[in-house]
C-alpha cells in the first residue's frame, strides 16, 4: 500500500519475547527487479535489543528498580516511534517534491513537509540526547534535551495545523 500511495517508507515491527525488545523495518523497493528487505534495527545507543531487566522475584519488586526499568522500555518504544514518524514525514515531503515535479511547479505543501519533517529530525536528536544523557547520570541535562524534543513536535503539530501561529509562538 505504501508503494502504490507514493511513499517509499519502511514498515517497523516491535516484537518482544519477554526478555528484549526488538524492532524490525521491512523496505518493499517497489521496482520489480529489487527484492525487499527485512533487517533488524538499532536503538540510539547502537543496541539491537532493549534489555527487559528482572526486577526482582515474586513478592519482592523494588519499586526503583521497577521505575528505571519501565523507562527503560518507554524510552526504547518511543526512539522507534519517533523514528518511524520522522521517516513517515520523509516519505510525505519527498512525494509531495515528486509530485510537484511532475505537475510542472511546486505543490503548497512541500514547504510545510519539509518543515515538519525537520523538527521531527531535530525532535529525534534531541530525544537521543536526552537518552545519552540520562545514562551518563546527567538527569538535568537529560530533563532539558526531552523538553527540547517536546517542543519541537509541538512546533512541528503548530507549523502544520496553524501557520500563523508559529511565528508568534516561536517569539514567546
Amino acid at each position: 500500500m505504501n508503494c502504490q500511495n507514493g511513499l517509499h517508507i519502511p514498515i517497523i515491527a516491535v516484537l518482544c519475547d519477554g526478555r528484549h525488545f526488538y524492532f524490525f523495518q521491512f523496505v518493499d523497493r517497489c521496482q520489480q527487479d529489487a527484492s525487499p528487505q527485512l533487517s533488524l534495527g538499532v536503538f540510539a545507543n547502537g543496541d539491537k535489543a532493549a534489555t527487559v531487566d528482572d526486577i526482582g522475584s515474586k513478592g519482592s519488586i523494588n519499586l526503583r528498580d521497577y521505575v528505571r526499568q519501565i523507562r527503560n522500555v518507554c524510552e526504547s518504544l518511543f526512539y522507534v516511534f519517533l523514528s518511524g514518524y520522522q521517516t513517515g514525514l520523509d516519505g510525505y515531503w519527498n512525494r509531495s517534491v515528486l509530485d510537484g515535479n511532475t505537475e510542472g511547479e511546486g505543490r503548497d505543501s512541500t514547504l510545510g513537509w519539509s518543515k515538519a519533517n525537520d523538527l521531527a529530525k531535530q525532535a529525534l536528536k534531541e530525544a537521543t540526547s536526552a537518552w545519552d544523557l540520562h545514562n551518563k547520570g546527567k538527569v538535568t541535562e537529560s530533563e532539558t534535551s526531552a523538553q527540547k524534543a517536546v517542543q519541537l513536535l509541538t512546533n512541528r503539530y503548530i507549523s502544520c495545523r496553524f501557520p500563523s501561529l508559529v511565528v508568534v509562538y516561536a517569539n514567546k
